[in-house]
């Protein structure tokens, strides 16, 4: 077993904190150790207190053959598996070994071996993530060849359609949304890189949008307008109404600070669960007001008593029941717009106070993205 540093010492921490009680005289830990189905054996990996002697196991120190009154062993022990065993040295005449003595060399047994335990789980755990880097590297390795035959096979598809403005529209998107898988392969070609993960930001952080360019500069409509285009587009294949703002309020073009580009995963999430969720025949869009987005669907209305419950990590609609989902989708789109300084909430009246003004937008299900305005621009 290839112990890690911090392991070595936590267990010398503990062996330290028992010495020099009720008469004991010298602590041995032993972890029960048997390679490629040989004899176990016990190997001593720590002590207290330190002596310059070399670390030998049970069975190559001559000195435990031999019983003694003032030695006892406890075993580490989790479950029904043997981890490990405590050595126990006293200088208590004639074996007499305190009651209390007992218990708390049985709680200290105890503690080594939920530590041993956890140190266990830990390498299982990094053996599994080293295994799955790997295995995403030799995927990202095997779908770049493809991704890029897909963006020649779409130029070469231009220069035959010639003047066909309506297909070569279609194919240009086709290219845009290559890019945008490329990008995301980037993305993933960093989880072998050292990660600092924000603690504030949960395990179903997306990925959309990966890779911002800090030197390019970036807006609320920059960043919807490649997710509007994907959602006219499914719109289009649905034969269903599509809504989206002609005129952009002067703060939605304007630079925005970096932070706030987790505006366009809330809303790709939200226009997911539209498309996903509402019947075929329903319109989906977005509106934009002057204090924030709102996203909606004309199918059917959500009720009052899923109004707060959607928000729920895990919670799954009535509408969701029939359909593929982990219920975390609403659960993190709102934690995002909390963590940026806003909200997001669905609208129980359809209706919104837009500057003291009062928008009907008459849509079955709208959901409100209430931002920060006065904070978004760099």
């Amino acid at each position: 077993m290839n112990l890690s540093k911090k392991f070595e010492e936590l267990i010398i921490k503990q062996l330290e904190s028992f010495g020099c009680s009720m008469g004991v005289t010298h602590l041995v830990m032993y972890l029960a150790s048997a390679n490629g189905g040989t004899k176990a054996s016990f190997e001593m990996i720590g002590q207290w207190p330190k002596i310059d002697r070399f670390l030998m196991s049970i069975e190559d120190d001559p000195s435990l053959k031999v019983s003694s009154p003032n030695r006892r062993w406890y075993p580490l022990q989790e479950n029904d598996i043997l981890l490990g065993v405590l050595r126990v040295e006293t200088d208590l005449k004639g074996g007499n070994w305190p009651v209390i003595l007992d218990s708390r060399l049985k709680a200290l047994s105890i503690s080594l071996a939920k530590c041993v335990s956890i140190e266990l789980e830990r390498q299982n755990k990094n053996k599994e993530i080293n295994y799955l880097k790997n295995q995403v590297n030799v995927i990202i390795h095997q779908l770049r060849n493809p991704l890029a035959a897909i963006r020649t096979y779409a130029k070469l598809l231009i220069k035959r359609l010639g003047s066909d403005d309506d297909s070569i529209e279609i194919v240009e998107r086709m290219i845009i949304e290559q890019k945008q898988i490329n990008q995301y392969m980037d993305s993933f070609a960093q989880f072998n890189s050292p990660i600092q993960l924000p603690l504030e930001i949960g395990e179903e952080r997306l990925l959309l949008p990966p890779n911002l360019d800090n030197k390019k500069v970036i807006t609320v409509q920059s960043l919807l307008r490649p997710i509007l285009e994907r959602g006219k587009a499914n719109a289009d294949l649905e034969n269903r109404d599509w809504t989206e703002p002609s005129l952009w309020p002067d703060w939605s073009i304007s630079p925005l600070k970096g932070k706030y580009a987790v505006i366009a995963e809330i809303v790709a999430n939200l226009l997911e669960n539209a498309f996903k969720y509402a019947q075929k025949d329903a319109e989906i869009g977005l509106a934009i007001t002057s204090n924030g987005l709102c996203i909606f669907d004309d199918g059917k209305k959500i009720t009052k008593i899923e109004n707060e419950k959607i928000f729920e990590k895990g919670f799954r609609g009535s509408a969701a029941k029939k359909k593929e989902g982990t219920g975390v989708g609403l659960f993190l789109a709102r934690r995002l717009a909390k963590q940026i300084g806003g909200d997001l909430r669905l609208l129980e009246n359809n209706s919104i106070v837009n500057n003291e003004k009062s928008i009907n937008l008459k849509k079955k299900n709208i959901f409100y993205l209430e931002l920060p305005i006065k904070e978004l621009h760099a």
